[in-house]
């Protein structure tokens, strides 16, 4: 998967294609240079893993350890903006969407920590939101009111801000990801990355029927354009590289200061928006501030998941025999049929967690870092992992997962 970073050019050649620029177009540039020979050593990363028993703990509480276990805020300045990424994809109420249940705490602890303005927001699935220069249908707004996200970011203290409701000439900016890349001239961005300080990205847990998993570097989607997300499904065949690609653009990349999952309830069929709700009675919390290895050691947590799932519920699960139809459908009901007949096919996996297969978590871990980490620690908090997750965890040896306990 090396192969992104061919053809790059040098960092003398890279600077030199901007001639006599802006100094702060040189010194962005530079930065991003900075930022790709960084990703070359991959070094360790960690995983905090909190469990927790709810009749003895708060959501909020062990939503403020798992987050203050896997970043000490250092980043947060008296005064700075912080964008808390919700998964908001319908009005499907949870594991469909984000937890209303973690806003609480990790709006507090921001809010405590000195931030500014905190914003909730997200843009909803095509199947929900439109947000065309001619019109715009549908709101997240009241999908996060039906799911619970909008009175729990509120009561909290944030303020709420859904793409689509920022008047279309504005509402996004060119997104470029740094590296080669599949995306061409055609990914677009919510503009309020240009404005926030920060980005605090909370997915949840859930299988997807055309991505096989909906997890940290899913949520990216959330933030580009109905015409980015036509290219994403069109051009099918790069679906997992692109999808990986969001998450590289500067704006992404150079702000988000932590992915946090909390688990209380998972979605572990078809997705992204019904399925089998499998509810937690231990529920647990998957922190990082590398999106990556937090996507990693979810997808773990998404199969262990699945071995709770009732056999008929999986036989029901489309992944991965349907897919492809199921993908070039929503692109023809969706963008029409010119799409349609551009359309490439979907690759699919049967087997997910794979270090060699390629999903965006692989590709990720290429185009971010350079490579898979030489570990993957894995940090238990509260009540430790179950017996049975940590073994799944300790299953793939070509993952690098260094968990207490494996066999």
């Amino acid at each position: 998967m090396t192969e992104h970073f061919a053809g790059n050019p040098s960092r003398r050649e890279f600077l030199g294609m901007l001639g006599g620029g802006l100094l702060a177009v040189l010194l962005e540039v530079d930065a991003g240079w900075q930022r790709l020979l960084q990703s070359s050593v991959q070094g360790n990363r960690r995983v905090h893993v909190q469990t927790y028993d709810p009749a003895q703990t708060t959501a909020d509480a062990a939503v403020r350890a798992a987050m203050l276990a896997a970043t000490d805020l250092s980043w947060l300045r008296q005064g700075d903006s912080v964008f808390v990424k919700v998964a908001s994809n319908s009005n499907y109420g949870p594991p469909s969407v984000t937890s209303p249940e973690v806003l609480s705490g990790v709006i507090g602890l921001l809010k405590e920590a000195g931030a500014g303005d905190v914003f909730v927001g997200d843009m909803s699935g095509a199947l929900f939101v439109r947000h065309l220069a001619t019109g715009t249908t549908g709101s997240t707004r009241d999908n996060m009111r039906e799911t619970g996200l909008l009175d729990a970011a509120l009561a909290a203290g944030a303020l709420i801000h859904c793409f689509e409701e920022v008047p279309f000439e504005q509402a996004y900016v060119p997104g470029i990801p740094v590296g080669a890349h599949h995306w061409g001239d055609d990914l677009q961005v919510a503009e309020i990355l240009d404005r926030v300080d920060h980005i605090v990205n909370l997915p949840r847990l859930g299988k997807h029927v055309l991505a096989g998993a909906s997890l940290g570097l899913k949520n990216g989607v959330g933030w580009i354009s109905d015409h980015s997300r036509m290219v994403l499904h069109r051009d099918a065949a790069t679906f997992h590289q692109k999808i990986a690609e969001i998450n590289a653009i500067p704006q992404i990349a150079d702000k988000t200061r932590l992915t946090l999952t909390l688990v209380d309830r998972a979605l572990t069929t078809y997705g992204p928006d019904s399925g089998y709700h499998l509810a937690l009675a231990q529920p647990l919390i998957v922190a990082a501030d590398d999106v990556v290895s937090h996507d990693q050691i979810a997808l773990l947590t998404l199969l262990w998941g699945r071995q709770q799932t009732p056999r008929a519920a999986l036989d029901d699960d489309p992944y991965p025999a349907q897919s492809n139809g199921m993908n070039w459908w929503f692109v023809r009901v969706t963008w029409g049929g010119e799409a349609a007949a551009a359309y490439e096919a979907l690759p699919v996996y049967d087997d997910l967690a794979a270090a060699d297969t390629p999903t965006q978590i692989n590709y990720a871990y290429d185009f971010l870092h350079g490579g898979r980490p030489d570990q993957i620690e894995i940090v238990p908090g509260g009540l430790g992992l179950p017996e049975t997750l940590t073994a799944l965890l300790g299953r793939y040896p070509a993952l690098r997962i260094a968990v207490p306990g494996a066999i």
